[in-house]
């Protein structure tokens, strides 16, 4: 498996460490205090309404595996997730003159009469006010195939925003709507996006594929500027959707679903939200319809019938099987968290058993990354003694860390006491926070005593010299009976994760946060069949901040084009059999 080029490239890199930078969490920065209000809710859904996505594209090279070659792969897509209409521009127009491409949109939406489907979004740049004939030329496409939307991708060749002035004041009679992707156009100064919107006050502008890094910085924009939206693709974490429209309220936010990877990831989010059946609407089609002026969607609510892990997940029903998440996350201090209530455990806790008991997942597992060592005169960390009365649907892996700062000679004892008992199943490794590489000597004795008592370990990992899954290709094979869990799945190293696994039994990719790699996941279970991946969520909090939300990485899981027996094992079945391992 060739690894795919990957348009967010810049941001992998910034984020190569695999940490998270305070100055952008919303958590420690936002004053607002969120609180989860009793909003209109329904305990299962019947019917869905129509999905308008503002976040799709039609073309060769894009990924490096094209996700739709033509217009009959993108609508294929949107009928098997339930999409009504698409926004879509086409990959050969980003280009330093985007005039061929945006040309070879409007002749494929055409020849395959999909002109009601795909509305077409043209790709600007600088040039075209350049060449008076070629401003001309594409005035006149705009004027006679009423063009509304327009996309804007600086970052290939270092476009300055202003640099597209002329051509949106050209443009402003025909009332754009201009996507800028987060990743190519929200850097740390905002002061040119201000200026700009500012000075386009008409102009309405949406953000796509936004993430953690990019909230705060948006929820100023969104607050300083009425005309500043932003699509829901990737806004993977935990309740953004009912905080983002308590920061800046239920029209600015813009349905999307972004790669075909993401599957139906913010399809479910959407669904799970607590939000009401008039905001649900509004973000899966009203709002974007308003801001192109299309009067309704094609076809109204459809009823959820069809009885698959998908459906079930959509109707917030108890998908089933058995269901383990294999990575979480609690807070372990007191923090207050400014984005949710505050750091009481006690109400995570309640808020996780209600996600849990409305998907049906029986456990979720904990991932420690600091040194948690037992603090009480029963030899119990603190998660221990607040999390094991609630009869296993709480477990642990115990922090790594503790081989980096204890003498293994009286470490050796303490984990003998802790694994006599239930609550902990193993280790959490996060190598990029702690800046010790995985292939150090001082983890010696954890991959001895995993491999000693068959525990699996969850490790972190990414592309940097801390732990990328190739640096485990001498250590895995060494101890053949500890469990090694590639969390996130190598992220955009999951070629080598892959790779790590097809030549070592006892490595077991895990799901959550794997989105960051656009490729395919058929192609990953067909290498290394499905008896090998973990679900995980990521979820539900981080630290003293927050994680990810189970709805969208188990929307994205369930949505895969796959079988459900395919799926099974992944949700729980195979961590059962590596717990049922331990000795």
């Amino acid at each position: 498996m060739q690894k795919p080029y990957i348009s967010r490239r810049d941001f992998v890199k910034s984020l190569t460490k695999g940490t998270l930078s305070y100055a952008f969490m919303p958590s420690l920065s936002m004053g607002a205090k969120f609180k989860i209000g009793k909003l209109d809710k329904e305990e299962v859904l019947n019917s869905l309404p129509p999905f308008f996505d503002c976040n799709k594209y039609i073309g060769p090279g894009f990924p490096q595996v094209p996700d739709f070659t033509e217009v009959k792969d993108l609508l294929a897509h949107m009928d098997r997730l339930g999409i009504d209409r698409a926004v879509a521009w086409h990959t050969k127009a980003r280009d330093l003159n985007p005039m061929p491409g945006n040309e070879e949109l409007l002749k494929e939406i055409g020849a395959a009469d999909a002109s009601e489907r795909i509305i077409p979004s043209f790709i600007i740049a600088p040039l075209i006010i350049n060449e008076p004939k070629n401003m001309e030329h594409f005035l006149s496409l705009v004027k006679k195939n009423n063009i509304h939307a327009f996309h804007f991708f600086p970052k290939k060749l270092g476009w300055p925003l202003q640099d597209i002035t002329p051509v949106i004041r050209e443009l402003l009679p025909y009332k754009p709507l201009l996507f800028l992707d987060c990743f190519e156009n929200l850097g740390k100064d905002t002061a040119d996006i201000l200026a700009f919107s500012g000075e386009f006050l008409k102009l309405s502008i949406i953000f796509t594929n936004a993430m953690w890094p990019h909230y705060n910085r948006l929820y100023e924009l969104m607050k300083a500027r009425s005309n500043i939206f932003v699509d829901i693709s990737l806004l993977h974490t935990y309740r953004t959707i009912e905080y983002s429209i308590q920061q800046c309220g239920k029209e600015r936010l813009i349905f999307g679903t972004g790669y075909k990877s993401n599957n139906g990831a913010s399809i479910a989010s959407l669904a799970h939200s607590e939000i009401s059946r008039k905001h649900f609407q509004l973000i899966a089609h009203g709002n974007l319809e308003h801001l192109l002026d299309v009067e309704s969607p094609l076809k109204g609510n459809k009823s959820i019938e069809e009885n698959r892990f998908w459906h079930r997940l959509l109707r917030r029903e108890k998908i089933g099987p058995e269901i383990i998440d294999a990575h979480t996350h609690f807070c372990s201090t007191r923090f207050e968290w400014t984005d949710h209530n505050p750091g009481d455990l006690d109400y995570h806790v309640k808020h996780s058993l209600s996600y849990m008991d409305k998907m049906g997942v029986s456990t979720m597992i904990i991932a420690e990354y600091k040194n948690g060592m037992p603090d009480s005169p029963d030899g119990k960390t603190y998660l221990e003694r607040h999390l094991d009365k609630y009869n296993g649907r709480f477990r642990g892996y115990f922090s790594a860390h503790a081989f980096t700062s204890v003498n293994s000679e009286e470490l050796l004892p303490i984990l003998d006491n802790i694994f006599s008992r239930s609550y902990y199943v193993g280790f959490k490794t996060h190598n990029d926070r702690w800046k010790i590489p995985v292939t150090d000597p001082c983890f010696i004795p954890l991959w001895e005593y995993a491999d000693s008592h068959c525990l699996p370990i969850l490790l972190h990992t990414w592309n940097t010299k801390y732990d990328a899954p190739k640096m485990l290709g001498e250590i895995a094979p060494r101890y053949p009976n500890a469990i090694f869990i590639i969390a996130h799945s190598g992220n955009t190293d999951r070629p080598d994760a892959v790779k790590l696994a097809e030549q070592n039994s006892n490595v077991y990719l895990e799901w959550c946060g794997s989105f960051v790699n656009p490729a395919d996941w058929h192609e990953t279970i067909d290498r290394i069949g499905n008896k090998r991946i973990l679900y995980g969520s990521d979820g539900v909090s981080w630290e003293n901040q927050w994680g990810h939300s189970p709805a969208w990485e188990m929307g994205r899981l369930l949505s895969l084009d796959v079988p459900d027996k395919i799926l099974r094992p992944i949700l729980g079945e195979n961590m059962c059999n590596i717990l049922a391992k331990r000795r």
